[in-house]
């Protein structure tokens, strides 16, 4: 199995003798252990991100590693296993803009593929915060080549990162106006 399928050991026995195989009561293949049976079932990993707004414009981040390097996205990260999503988000607009907001609502949920083609669900969220937060952007880090500020019509739509943030993005514009 490689790391996208599952673990080299079954988790339940410690075997490594894997097969695949549709399980009882199932409609897919999985991987299942053959000496004990364990079925290994991958789920998506859970990604949050806050799409921040100010006076009608709105955050971008220049992602400054792969996947989608140099493309924009809104900020955004994954979520750590005692996290809750908002606060994942939160967290990440911190990390990744220096700008501190709340995730007032949600958007949306949105599946993306993430690094090395995992599948991701991604939880945006709105926020709004006032002109003078804007101006605690910090410069580029080791995620983040440039943040930017764009009203609707300067949004560089063809150079977006994922198709989930083109999605948010229009369904919060479609929304405020």
């Amino acid at each position: 199995m490689n790391a996208r399928q599952g673990p080299k050991f079954c988790p339940a026995c410690g075997a490594n003798d894997w097969e695949s195989r549709v399980p009882r009561k199932d409609d897919k293949p999985r991987q299942c252990c053959r000496p004990c049976g364990y079925v290994h079932y991958v789920g998506p990993v859970l990604a949050a991100g806050i799409i921040v707004r100010c006076e009608g414009r709105y955050c971008l981040v220049r992602r400054a590693h792969e996947p989608a390097k140099g493309k924009w996205s809104f900020p955004g990260g994954f979520v750590d296993l005692d996290e809750d999503p908002a606060a994942a988000a939160e967290r990440e607009v911190r990390e990744e803009t220096g700008v501190e907001v709340r995730a007032e609502e949600l958007v949306g949920l949105y599946r993306s593929v993430g690094p090395g083609g995992k599948q991701v669900v991604i939880a945006v969220y709105l926020g709004d915060v006032p002109l003078s937060a804007t101006q605690h952007c910090q410069p580029p880090t080791e995620e983040v080549a440039a943040v930017g500020w764009f009203a609707v019509n300067e949004i560089p739509w063809p150079d977006i990162a994922f198709e989930s943030t083109a999605a948010a993005l229009r369904s919060i514009i479609r929304r405020s106006s």
